[in-house]
């Protein structure tokens, strides 16, 4: 038996226990890394096949699930906290190396770091969607929290709209984001 199924239970539970600042109306509570790659995962998967887009299925949702796994050592840091942001870098990349290290994550890191390139359009898409998730899952539950932190839409356009544009593939759902965004 070489899996040590144990070591990535742990290692999963300390994922899900990372709490991120998008809140869901339907449990009054806000996600967690677990619940937020599963439905990066879940869109992703919808998107390539409905769209029938000419892209590996198999690197979509494998990018899609270690996307965030730093954040296990790591922890997430919410994009509009300036000091969360500054210290995001030095603590994933200390997390990386923590994952490379131990044999049951290894292989896991090794899809990060080629998923980091954002080399390949699968890996641009992850990225654009991951951007985009967020906002949808705030409008859908009617959840204020652009307004909370007084963030306009050409707040957000600004921070986010270029990095959902590195995958071509995404500027329909860009496009009908800022639709709802501007009616809600």
């Amino acid at each position: 038996m070489k899996a040590d199924i144990q070591a990535l239970i742990k290692l999963l539970t300390e994922f899900q226990a990372i709490e991120r600042e998008i809140y869901i109306p339907e449990l009054k509570r806000k996600e967690n890394d677990s619940e937020h790659t599963y439905n990066l995962a879940m869109v992703a998967w919808h998107i390539v096949e409905n769209d029938k887009l000419p892209l590996s299925l198999d690197k979509v949702i494998k990018y899609a699930l270690v996307h965030d796994l730093v954040e296990a050592y790591a922890d997430d840091a919410f994009v509009f906290d300036e000091e969360q942001v500054k210290e995001k870098d030095g603590k994933e990349h200390l997390a990386l190396e923590r994952l490379k290290s131990q044999q049951y994550s290894k292989g896991f890191a090794e899809v990060i770091e080629e998923y980091e390139k954002l080399d390949n359009e699968e890996s641009r898409f992850v990225y654009g969607l991951d951007k985009l998730m967020p906002a949808f899952t705030l409008i859908q539950g009617k959840v204020s929290t652009w307004r909370q932190y007084g963030v306009t839409i050409s707040d957000w356009e600004e921070k986010f709209g270029h990095k959902i544009r590195k995958s071509k593939y995404l500027e329909p759902y860009l496009q009908k984001l800022i639709e709802l965004q501007k009616q809600n």
